[in-house]
Formats: structure tokens, sequence, C-alpha cells
């Protein structure tokens, strides 16, 4: 029987980089998916109907959306040689160049759980390149990861099953997972910057884009390599339930009259380590040493009744690296 529809129950996306099998993103909670095909066009002298229209090369770009539940991050699971609970060196250096396969499978949507075999249709993406990264940890609602993937190819192969693995190897009827949430931040175990530090931090957000450029070679239509555009710009924001208003030291401008003086030394490290349910440590998110203030917002407190909210964003470059713990 064909399908009625397509939701969240009938569709699933994975992703496999050197491996044999792909790996399901447990806990995803969307995927959508882009194809451009760049069409330039070609008019000539004498006549006003197009001469051609040439496809120059297709993108397609790919954007998973999972929750973080101590399984393992899209990020890890793009990584080349990844293979099972790490700790791995997750440094956006590293994997630069790291490429991956991305499937994204259709099911019936009459079944509870989503089979390869009960598959409606399938496509797979080869040769994909992350192009940013997004984790966003909220006091209200869970803790997610946002990827998004860039490549030229895309195809019908092999589907796959519903997200029953738990580890390499590990095949396992059992899908839960324990989604992360405002406890889950180990503040204890973090590095904050001396503006936020003892505050009453709302969210935080680490967000980066790779800026990907394509590489062309004679002969070959598709691109050879998508190369990353450094430096790269790695942003960090605190929102703050605002108290009072900031005071505290370099959140300050002070007026500066002498000859040779400036602010100074403004770089700040920045460390953020996530809990499981059971209060190990899952992930990792080191900034380094270079995070520069680069702005402060003041905002709310209006008649509607909402509170007054500070933001301090943070600006670093090339240093972002995610440590995995999980399997």
């Amino acid at each position: 029987m064909p399908n009625n529809r397509i939701f969240y129950a009938s569709h699933a996306v994975a992703v496999n980089s050197t491996q044999n099998t792909p790996r399901t993103v447990q806990g995803a909670q969307s995927v959508s998916v882009d194809t451009n095909f760049n069409l330039e066009q070609v008019f000539q002298l004498g006549r006003l109907d197009i001469y051609d229209n040439i496809q120059v090369d297709p993108d397609v770009s790919i954007t998973i959306n999972k929750v973080l539940d101590g399984h393992e991050l899209i990020w890890t699971l793009s990584q080349a040689n990844h293979a099972g609970p790490v700790p791995a060196d997750g440094s956006i250096i590293t994997h630069a160049n790291d490429t991956s396969t991305i499937d994204l499978t259709v099911g019936e949507d009459t079944r509870n759980v989503l089979a390869a075999a009960n598959a409606t249709s399938f496509i797979n993406m080869t040769g994909c390149f992350v192009d940013s990264l997004t984790y966003t940890f909220p006091v209200d609602g869970d803790f997610t990861e946002e990827v998004t993937f860039v490549g030229s190819h895309k195809a019908h192969t092999s589907a796959i099953d519903a997200p029953i693995h738990e580890g390499p190897g590990l095949v396992t009827a059992d899908t839960g997972g324990n989604v992360l949430r405002r406890q889950n931040m180990q503040l204890s175990q973090s590095t904050l910057p001396s503006e936020v530090t003892g505050r009453k931090i709302s969210n935080i957000t680490v967000s980066t884009s790779f800026g990907r450029e394509k590489m062309f070679t004679l002969g070959q239509f598709s691109p050879f390599h998508r190369f990353v555009n450094f430096p790269i710009e790695i942003t960090t924001t605190f929102d703050v339930i605002a108290d009072d208003i900031s005071d505290s030291g370099d959140a300050l401008i002070e007026e500066v009259t002498n000859e040779c003086e400036g602010r100074g030394e403004q770089r700040k490290p920045i460390f953020l380590a996530v809990c499981d349910a059971e209060g190990n440590t899952a992930y990792e998110f080191d900034l380094g040493t270079g995070n520069a203030l680069q702005s402060i917002s003041y905002s709310g407190g209006d008649t509607g009744g909402g509170n007054v909210t500070e933001t301090f964003t943070y600006i670093g470059y090339n240093t972002l690296t995610i440590n995995d713990f999980t399997d």
C-alpha cells in the first residue's frame, strides 16, 4: 500500500564515515535535504531566447538535528575511522577533511518501527563534508546538536533500519535514551569566562561555520575537494538572568585617555562539560583560551512581565575540540 504521508516514525537518517555499516543517528529530531543545481545562463547576439542553461555543479545540503542523549554525536559519527567508544580527538582541525555518507530512508506510514525490508524509498548522499556545527544548552528544553553537511552526490542505493543499535557491533531492541537537560551541565567541571562565572545562566550556544569552498579540476564535473576557509570563527553565547547591571571587570569599558594605554589582554578560556544520566561525563567542548568578549546585550524587563537578560558573546578562532565519551 502506498504511503499517504511521511512523519517522524516513518523515516530515519544514518551517518557513516569510513565504516562498512551506516550508523543510524540516535535521538534524531529532524532532517532536511536541499538540492540546488546551480544553473548559469548563456545568451547570444541577435536572439532574445536563451542559448543554453548550463548546470554548472549541483549542491546537496543536509541538516540533521538531534537531542544529546548519551549516544554518539553526529559530529562523532562523521569522523574518519571512528569505530567505537572513544574518547576520540574531536578537533575541527584534525577532522576538517573527513567525508561522510548519509542515508535517508522512508518506510511505510502504517508501521511503528522503520525496517529496511519495508522501505518505500531511500537516498544516499556520498562525499559529504561537515559545513557547520551548533550546540545549544538551554535552561528550558533539551540539549541539542545541529550539523549541516554539504556534498554533490545523491542517488538510490540501500535502505537503513530504525535506530536500534547502541554501539559498534551491538544491536539491541532498546531504542530509548536519557535526554540531557539543564541539570546535566557540569559547571563544576567547566571553565567559564569571568563575566558569567557564578551568574544564573539560562542558555549557552556554541556555533561555527566551516565556510567551505569547492575545488575543481579539468576533466571532472564534480568538485574533487571542499576545503575549509580558515580561519574558522567559533561563537559562544551565554544568556544570563540579570539581577544587576553587569559590572564585572572586563565587561566595563573605561575611558582611556593616557598614551599607549588600552584594554590589554582580553582572551578567555571556555570549556564545557556535560554529564549523562548516571553522572558520568558524556561530552566535552573545549574552545581553548583565545576567546574574546565581542558584545554584551541588555534586553527584556518590559511591562509584559519578562525578566532582563544579559547576553555575552565570545569569539574564538580555529580551536574547538569535542570529546565524545558515549557508546
